[in-house]
């Protein structure tokens, strides 16, 4: 590993100059505790109090009206994402000006007029309230004062981004850095259709990040899923082809197999990857020269070139692929506890046997995840028994290095920061 990736390099995301971990970045060691313990864990909802969130797509909502709920545990909030007569996107805390009830109850819908269901107040699509019940009742509020509580939501190529802060200190692209001009004009928007899992998951959420930042793991975890599709005679351990820092956060291209050849015998899986390859897959890819076009996709223009990830502090982890994209959010919501969300974008099937093929490869893909996500139970099961002191990250994990060194010093940071207002208190 060259000094500069052990380096790291200087960020800034609105709370000051700072650099990753030396030491993580130096010897991959991580203290085990950073995930589990109670004290880490209150630092991180400070930070998710202070950055920008990727929450949402703003394809979830097309039209005028519409609008969906997201729920932020680490902050203890619900958020409304609406989409509002002028067509701005905003985005308000879920919470009625009465007494405090949830006001939307459902995970989306049209209209862009919100009716609480405790008493019936009701609000439209730019947060005002518009209508109290027997209002003679209630000389005391003033319908100005008691719109819903907005909460800074920016947009940038397609996806939805909030900040919890009063007064961002950074504006999103800011925030963004060198990743903001890289992926610009991505034509993510090709790739309409789209499939969503997702859940609760019994593991602390950076854990979950770095289960999809490195591929040291695929011979040995999805050796019955993706193993022999990546790992190859040339590159057996699926070393990353490029990686770099971009700011906060990272950036890397990893390779396929170039000599994967189908089963015969897994009669399902060669019908369907017969008519649409994997999404790694070069092959029989739909519209995949659309997006593998963009200069930021596989830099090195490497052959070999399977998918580049973007990992997006804090929480966001964005793939391209041949034949689409997928991202995952990972939203902190106790030490252990991890809402997570996984999204993939492909084209349009062209006929009954695309389609059939797209959905077995959806299933496919939700296996390999099944595979971390089991994992990753175990893993946290143990963690905290004291058995072993620190994690260790090899080279070839570099992503997982930097992810863990930059929310290192970012926690670090946001202790000091909870220090002086204690000690002022």
């Amino acid at each position: 590993m060259d000094s500069g990736r052990r380096q790291g390099a200087a960020f800034d995301i609105g709370s000051g100059a700072l650099k990753p971990d030396a030491d993580i970045m130096t010897t991959g060691k991580v203290p085990l505790d950073s995930y589990y313990g109670q004290q880490r864990f209150e630092r991180e909802r400070e930070v998710f109090g202070h950055v920008w969130l990727n929450i949402a797509e703003t394809a979830e909502i097309p039209d005028p009206g519409d609008w969906i709920v997201r729920e932020v545990s680490i902050r203890s909030a619900s958020i409304i994402i609406v989409r509002g007569k002028d067509d701005v996107i905003r985005a308000f805390h879920n919470i009625c000006s009465h007494r405090g009830m949830k006001l939307v109850w459902e995970d989306k819908g049209k209209g862009g007029k919100f009716a609480c269901p405790y008493h019936a107040w009701m609000y439209d699509s730019a947060g005002a309230l518009t209508h109290i019940p027997d209002a003679a009742c209630f000389p005391h509020v003033d319908k100005a004062q008691s719109s819903l509580s907005p909460v800074h939501c920016e947009v940038w190529e397609g996806f939805v981004f909030i900040n919890f802060d009063e007064a961002p200190s950074v504006s999103l692209t800011e925030f963004l850095g060198p990743l903001a001009e890289r992926l610009e004009g991505l034509p993510l928007a090709t790739y309409a259709c789209s499939a969503r899992i997702g859940g609760r998951l019994h593991t602390n959420w950076k854990l979950a990040i770095e289960a999809q930042s490195e591929a040291y793991h695929v011979r040995a975890l999805h050796a019955r899923t993706v193993s022999k599709m990546l790992s190859s005679k040339d590159n057996p351990h699926i070393h990353p082809l490029h990686w770099e820092q971009l700011g906060a956060h990272g950036f890397k291209s990893e390779p396929r197999n170039t000599e994967y050849e189908m089963d015969p015998a897994a009669l399902v899986q060669a019908f369907a990857y017969s008519s649409v390859g994997h999404m790694t897959d070069a092959k029989r890819i739909a519209g995949a020269s659309t997006i593998t076009s963009h200069p930021a996709v596989n830099p090195k223009r490497s052959n070999e070139w399977g998918n580049d990830q973007f990992v997006v502090y804090p929480h966001f982890v964005l793939h391209v692929s041949h034949g689409g994209w997928w991202m995952h959010r990972f939203w902190p919501v106790a030490p252990d506890r991890t809402d997570w969300e996984s999204v993939y974008h492909f084209a349009e099937p062209q006929g009954l046997r695309e389609q059939f093929a797209l959905q077995y490869s959806l299933a496919f893909n939700r296996d390999t995840l099944l595979e971390d996500n089991f994992a990753l139970v175990q893993q946290q099961q143990v963690m905290g028994s004291g058995a072993k002191a620190v994690a260790q990250f090899g080279e070839q994990e570099i992503q997982c290095r930097h992810i863990a060194a930059v929310h290192s010093a970012i926690a670090e940071s946001a202790g000091a920061c909870m220090d002086y207002r204690v000690a002022a208190e």
